[in-house]
């Protein structure tokens, strides 16, 4: 049985307490958590503080409160990742390339476990991806939501759940980044070699060679880098 709770911040230590008691009972997407009298009984606290922790577990994606049922356990998601990097990305004057130098640590290794593990499925729908991407490279909202959506489905690829959440998480805030990118290569062969890149990539995943798929995803992430900063030391 969990111990009683010290006085101080108590709605606080009530949601670490929570969150401890998910975790023992090992409670699942769709279990709900016992009543509030149940757990003000459990904690030493009144129903108000009870409440006031179940609401920031709500918060967090943990639980959903849905009248006159109680607390349901909801399924892991992407949007408490989502929110942190959208609020760094916000307040941070360095985020756009500490944002593409964070993606390549997580996407590298993403392209290397796609390409040992990719299905034949799941390469048919990176290659329809890529294709609509060479369609596109003149329409930067649709490529950039290709760009994405390729990213994603090589994080799918990995069968990592862990991996496609942390992806999931970047990917809006990663649409100003490409954008930038894609506007830093203004030249037909510039944006030809953008799509070259995931092409390469592809190639790779298809092979599966797990360490060129690497190579090829770090690639993409290093030349983005450089069209930035030369961009940024010419204006």
């Amino acid at each position: 049985m969990l111990g009683k709770l010290h006085r101080e911040t108590l709605a606080e230590q009530a949601a670490a307490g929570l969150m401890q008691f998910i975790l023992e009972k090992n409670l699942k997407p769709g279990e709900m958590l016992p009543s509030e009298v149940m757990l003000a009984t459990e904690f030493g606290v009144s129903r108000q503080v009870i409440r006031e922790a179940l609401k920031s577990l709500q918060g967090q994606g943990v639980i959903e409160i849905i009248n006159g049922k109680g607390a349901i356990i909801q399924p892991i998601n992407s949007n408490t990742l989502l929110v942190f990097f959208a609020r760094a990305v916000q307040i941070n004057p360095n985020s756009m390339i500490e944002l593409i130098e964070v993606r390549k640590g997580i996407e590298v290794q993403s392209a290397m476990l796609a390409a040992e593990r990719r299905t034949h499925e799941e390469l048919t729908r990176m290659r329809e991806i890529v294709t609509m991407m060479g369609q596109h490279l003149g329409n930067s909202d649709t490529y950039i939501e290709l760009d994405l959506e390729l990213h994603l489905a090589i994080a799918s690829a990995t069968h990592n759940t862990m991996m496609y959440h942390l992806i999931e998480s970047i990917r809006e805030v990663s649409k100003d980044t490409i954008r930038e990118g894609l506007l830093h290569r203004r030249t037909t062969e510039q944006l030809e070699r953008v799509q070259e890149l995931h092409a390469m990539l592809l190639a790779e995943l298809e092979r599966g060679d797990a360490d060129a798929a690497g190579q090829a995803m770090a690639l993409q992430f290093d030349e983005a880098i450089i069209a930035l900063v030369t961009d940024a030391q010419a204006t």
